[in-house]
């Protein structure tokens, strides 16, 4: 088109057409301008195109992430409540002081056990390295920075502080009492063994009773903290979906 434009601009200077010349050159440059428009708002169009693509791509890879940590957190809970139950039989054994019992081996096994929740963060890791802006949906992005940044990371502190309580307060004082056994065949691997002597003294020892009932305690502060993390996963995956399927 523009050769075009150039062969009528010639013929018209040797014919001494200035004025339609002019017209055609006016033409031309206008042709030009929209031609590097268009080329513009073509790239304009792909880079954005590229940039939805990149969005959902991490928006499916956190959700998915999100899946396998909704999984693993709903294992935890089940598993803390059933530490719960068992620090209540044990309470009980203990006040009622009952006879040593196989029953109570088995609860005494499930306070050596903790349970560690390690999300899987690739999806927000590609997310971050992205620019968190990529992310079209305001209130999505908020909520998404919120659960990875806050929640979780609040969540891992309450996991470290019943570590730590478990290493310097209910290990040792579990210790002076049972003998704790590496079991395969248990169903949370350890078997604690306690023999009909330390049973009795244990009875009589009120250091034991309060060290249990803390034992309780941390117990449950994890446990409410990981129902309100797993409550807030399932309002990610929802959220997600929903802005998935829009963009799609």
């Amino acid at each position: 088109m523009i050769k075009f434009f150039r062969k009528i601009r010639q013929k018209m200077l040797k014919e001494n057409k200035f004025s339609k010349y002019l017209l055609y050159a006016i033409g031309e440059i206008v042709l030009v301008v929209i031609g590097i428009l268009i080329a513009l708002q073509i790239g304009q169009w792909n880079k954005e195109s590229e940039i939805k693509e990149l969005e959902l791509t991490i928006l499916k890879e956190i959700k998915s992430n999100l899946n396998d940590d909704l999984i693993q957190m709903q294992g935890d809970i089940s598993l803390m409540q059933i530490m719960d139950t068992a620090c209540v039989n044990l309470k009980n054994a203990i006040n009622t002081k009952i006879q040593l019992t196989e029953d109570f081996s088995d609860n005494a096994s499930l306070l050596r056990v903790m349970p560690h929740y390690q999300p899987n963060k690739s999806g927000y890791d590609l997310l971050v390295s992205k620019g968190i802006s990529i992310i079209s949906n305001d209130s999505l992005r908020n909520s998404i920075s919120t659960h990875y940044e806050n929640l979780y990371t609040y969540y891992s502190r309450y996991e470290e502080e019943r570590f730590m309580f478990h290493i310097n307060i209910s290990e040792p004082k579990l210790l002076e009492y049972f003998s704790f056994e590496f079991d395969l065949d248990n169903t949370y691997y350890w078997q604690a063994n306690i023999s009909v002597e330390d049973y009795g003294k244990m009875l009589e020892d009120e250091s034991f009773a309060k060290v249990l009932k803390a034992i309780e305690s941390e117990n449950k502060q994890v446990l409410s903290r990981a129902i309100r993390v797993a409550n807030s996963i399932e309002k990610q995956l929802n959220f997600l979906n929903n802005e998935i399927q829009a963009i799609e």
